[in-house]
C-alpha cells in the first residue's frame, strides 16, 4: 500500500512530529527531496515530501516570544514564508519537513502560520533524525509497491492469457480485464457494434463510441485514441494484425491508466489479435494463430507466445534458431502447399506461418531437418529462399529481417537459396542491385569521369584514396606520391566538378558507396 504523509509521521524509529495539518495527509508520497533553495520548484514535479533546514529563513524568525499569533510575521518577499509556501502549493508539494537542531532550534513561526492558513503540512524532523532514513523509508515503500504492481500484472497476464484460450474466449478477457483495471471494457466489432462488454451496465456506453471507432478505423499502423466520456477517460485501441481490423477494444475508467494497467491492455488487444485471428475452420484457425504467434515473436513478445505455445500443444524451436524466409513468383502459398506433407513428417517444434505473402519458418538451429527444409524449398520452380541465424529469441527480429534481405537478393538472381553471411559479406554493396547500383555510380561520378578521361588530372583515384585515410591530406598524399598541396588542388576541383562540399559527411559516404560500385568499370 503507499505511504502516505500521516503513516510517515506513525513511524516510531523516525521520531518526527506534525505540526500542522492539511488535506494531503492521506495522499501517496511520491517521492522525497532535499533543498536549501528559497525556490525548489523547479527541481519538483508534485506529490514530493520536501526537507529543509531552513537555511533560506532568517534565524530570528524562530523567536519564542509570547506575542507570537498566526499573523505572516517575518519577510514578505519572494525569500518570506508566504512566498515561499505558496510556491510549494503550486507546485503540489505533499507536505514540508524542517529539520530543527541546525539552521534553527525550532521551526519559524511564521512559516507555521502561513503553512497552516495554505493547508500545507508541516513536519518537525528532529536532529538525531538524519534525513536519509526518511528517504529511505519512502524509497522502500515505492520499491514494494512497485514490486506489487510487477507482481499482480504477471499474474493477470496469466490470468488474461488463459482465459483468451478459453471457451468464452474474448468475453471472459474482457470480464477480467474490466475487474483488473476497476473500469468498463467494451470490444467492438470493426462498425463499432457491440461484441462483449462489461460491465452490463456499460452497454449503454457502446454507441456513443461509433464515431471514435470510424475515424480510427480509417488508419493504418498501430494507432489509438483517448477521449473523455462522461466522467470516464476512454482509451481505444485496434484489435487485429496487418491492414485488417477485426475488432476495437474499448478501456473506460475515471482518470487516466497506470503504467501496469496499460500494459495489461497492450496485453489483452494480443491475446485478443490471437484469438481473432482464428477462422471459423480448424485448419485456418491453426494458420491464424500461428502468423499471430509468428508476429509477436518478431516483435521480440515471446514472454507472451510460450503460454500460448503450450496450451496448444505447440512446441517452440529450442535456441539457437535458423530462420527461412520463402518468397514464391508471386505469394508463399506454392511453397504454403509444399510443406505441407514435410511439417507433418518434421520434428517438433517448428514455427510455420504465411506473412503477407512470404512464407516464415523458424526452425532450431542444431536440427538436422533444417538443412532438408531449406532443400526442399529451394527447389520449387520460382521460389528464393533466404536463411538466417539467431543466437536466440530476442534476435529473431532481427534475423528475419536479414532472411528477406536474402531471399530479396536471390530473387534478383533467380532464385534458389541464399544465405545472409554470403550477401553481408561484401558489405552493403551485396545488397544493393547491380544495375541500380550503377546507375547510381554514373549519375554520382559522371562528371569526374568525363573529367579524368580528358587527362586533366586523377581525381576518381585521389578522391578514393582522400576517403580512404579520413580525409587526412598527408597519408594520402604519400601513397599517391604526390605533393600535399597537389591533393588539396585535387579535392577541391572535385568539389568544383561535382557541386557539392566534402566537408559533408553524408556526401563523404555517398561518393565512398558509389566509388566501391564503380571500382570494376571505372
Amino acid at each position: 500500500m503507499s505511504l502516505t504523509l500521516r503513516d510517515l509521521v506513525a513511524f516510531p524509529e523516525l521520531d518526527l512530529r506534525l505540526l500542522t495539518g492539511g488535506p494531503d495527509l492521506d495522499r501517496a508520497v511520491t517521492w522525497v527531496h532535499v533543498s536549501e533553495l528559497i525556490d525548489p520548484t523547479p527541481f519538483l514535479t508534485g506529490g514530493e515530501l520536501l526537507l529543509t533546514t531552513g537555511m533560506a529563513f532568517d534565524s530570528d524568525s524562530d523567536s519564542d516570544s509570547d506575542s507570537h499569533s498566526d499573523s505572516d510575521s517575518g519577510p514578505t518577499d519572494d525569500g518570506g514564508s508566504p512566498g515561499y509556501v505558496e510556491r510549494l502549493r503550486s507546485a503540489g508539494v505533499l507536505g514540508l519537513g524542517f529539520g530543527t537542531g541546525l539552521s534553527h532550534g525550532q521551526v519559524p513561526r511564521d512559516l507555521l502560520g502561513t503553512a497552516r492558513r495554505r493547508g500545507l503540512p508541516v513536519v518537525e524532523v528532529p536532529r538525531q533524525t538524519p534525513f536519509i532514513a526518511i528517504s529511505r523509508t519512502v524509497s522502500n515503500a515505492i520499491a514494494a509497491d512497485d514490486y506489487a504492481a510487477v507482481t499482480r500484472t504477471f499474474a493477470a497476464q496469466q490470468t488474461l492469457t488463459k482465459a483468451a484460450l478459453s471457451h468464452p474466449g474474448p468475453a471472459e478477457v474482457v470480464r477480467l480485464l474490466a475487474q483488473q483495471v476497476g473500469g468498463w471494457v467494451g470490444l467492438l466489432d470493426a462498425s463499432g457494434a457491440s461484441l462483449a462488454v462489461y460491465p452490463d451496465s456499460a452497454g449503454p456506453l457502446v454507441p456513443a463510441l461509433a464515431g471514435e471507432v470510424a475515424q480510427l478505423r480509417g488508419h493504418r499502423g498501430s494507432v489509438s485514441s483517448a477521449f473523455p466520456l462522461g466522467d470516464d477517460t476512454v482509451s481505444l485501441q485496434p484489435v487485429g494484425t496487418g491492414r485488417r481490423r477485426r475488432a476495437f477494444l474499448a478501456v473506460g475508467r475515471p482518470g487516466a491508466l497506470s503504467a501496469a494497467d496499460r500494459h495489461l491492455v497492450n496485453t489483452a488487444v494480443l491475446l485478443l489479435t490471437v484469438r481473432l485471428e482464428q477462422s471459423t475452420g480448424e485448419q485456418r484457425g491453426l494458420a491464424g494463430l500461428r502468423a499471430a504467434m509468428m508476429r509477436l515473436l518478431l516483435a521480440g513478445k515471446s514472454d507472451l507466445v510460450r503460454p500460448i505455445a503450450e496450451a496448444v500443444a505447440e512446441q517452440l524451436p529450442p535456441e539457437p534458431l535458423t530462420v527461412i524466409v520463402a518468397i514464391g513468383p508471386d505469394d508463399g502459398s506454392v511453397a504454403a502447399l509444399a510443406l505441407d506433407d514435410h511439417a507433418g513428417r518434421s520434428a517438433p517444434g517448428w514455427l510455420i506461418a504465411d506473412l503477407d505473402g512470404r512464407l516464415v519458418v523458424i526452425v532450431g538451429g542444431d536440427d538436422p531437418g533444417a538443412e532438408e527444409l531449406v532443400g526442399l524449398l529451394g527447389h520449387i520452380g520460382g521460389m528464393s529462399v533466404g536463411v538466417s541465424q539467431a543466437p536466440d529469441y530476442p534476435g529473431v527480429g532481427a534475423a528475419h529481417r536479414q532472411a528477406v534481405q536474402a531471399a530479396e537478393f536471390g530473387r534478383r538472381g533467380g532464385g534458389g537459396v541464399t544465405r545472409f553471411p554470403d550477401i553481408a559479406m561484401p558489405g552493403i554493396t551485396g545488397l544493393i542491385d547491380p544495375a541500380d547500383g550503377r546507375t547510381f555510380a554514373e549519375s554520382l561520378l559522371s562528371g569526374l569521369i568525363e573529367h579524368d578521361r580528358t587527362g586533366r588530372g586523377e581525381l576518381l583515384t585521389s578522391l578514393r584514396v582522400w576517403l580512404s585515410h579520413h580525409g587526412q591530406w598527408d597519408p594520402s598524399a604519400a601513397e599517391l606520391g604526390v605533393h600535399r598541396h597537389t591533393l588539396r588542388n585535387r579535392i577541391k576541383t572535385a568539389e568544383q566538378v561535382l557541386g557539392r562540399s566534402l566537408d559533408s559527411p553524408g556526401t563523404r559516404s555517398e561518393l565512398w558507396l558509389a566509388l566501391q560500385i564503380a571500382q570494376p568499370w571505372e
